[in-house]
């Protein structure tokens, strides 16, 4: 298993795709730095909320590109019977790939979310009295919600990979399910409001959309970055459950993941 993560590791970093999604980071963090200068009050706060969605978009591009390159790649170019002529297992096979990946996934977000301390020091833009951040040690708080997000969509997008026939095909349903999973909390917020929609939009939507939560994870729950914007953080069970639900999930998508890939047939 971890003969395979590190192949996944250094197929991953070799990759000529993966430059041009590090470029897109960077512009990201330089976009951050600008929207600064769009407030007069509050330049910290909102490069840093700007930055903190960069590296959660970031985040998302990297996991489902690198799962790609590492997995998806391999059965499309029928290279995966090199790695399964050997006496290991699949599900060997399978979840080292997946862990090589989520290493690489960690190092990414550490880097780009010390990157974007270190820029949002510099984006005040010359409003010495504006509002600063609450920034300490539980910006690391932030960056875990993001990764987490980040491997709930990669585990999903593995478990696709087990069933598709077409390589982009998870990539596709990733992209749909972290906007769903993101979303989800918000959407469920508006509807339970009755003053904020009509008695006909909630009556039509949310039935439904309470029965798409039992199977769709609420990745809303973590994104804490009001923590450090606003020092608003959410009760600490709720952020543990946040956990435990993303952790849940993983572990439900690699065990479906590999239940698929050990009865695919591979002609």
């Amino acid at each position: 298993m971890w003969q395979h993560a590190r192949v996944a590791w250094l197929s991953g970093l070799r990759s000529h795709g993966f430059v041009g999604v590090l470029v897109l980071g960077l512009l990201l963090m330089a976009g951050a730095f600008l929207a600064g200068a769009f407030s007069l009050r509050q330049p910290l706060v909102v490069s840093l909320d700007v930055g903190i969605s960069g590296i959660r978009i970031f985040s998302l591009l990297l996991v489902l590109f690198w799962l790609q390159e590492v997995f998806a790649k391999d059965i499309d170019r029928r290279t995966v019977y090199f790695a399964l002529s050997y006496p290991l297992s699949r599900q060997d096979y399978l979840w080292g790939r997946y862990i090589g990946v989520v290493g690489m996934l960690a190092v990414a977000v550490l880097l780009f979310g010390g990157l974007l301390l270190i820029m949002d020091h510099f984006a005040i833009w010359g409003y010495a009295d504006s509002t600063r951040p609450f920034i300490d040690s539980r910006y690391a708080l932030v960056l875990l919600g993001i990764f987490l997000d980040a491997c709930t969509v990669g585990a999903f997008a593995l478990a696709v990979m087990t069933f598709s026939e077409t390589p982009f095909l998870a990539m596709a349903l990733g992209f749909c399910f972290a906007l769903a999973g993101r979303s989800m909390g918000a959407v469920l917020d508006y509807l339970t409001r009755p003053q904020a929609a009509d008695a006909e939009t909630i009556a039509l939507w949310l039935p439904w959309l309470r029965r798409v939560a039992w199977a769709l994870p609420d990745l809303s729950r973590l994104d804490w970055r009001s923590g450090i914007l606003y020092d608003s953080w959410p009760a600490a069970s709720l952020m543990w459950h946040a956990i435990l639900m993303a952790l849940a999930y993983i572990a439900l998508m690699l065990l479906v993941a590999s239940w698929r890939f050990g009865r695919r047939e591979f002609n």
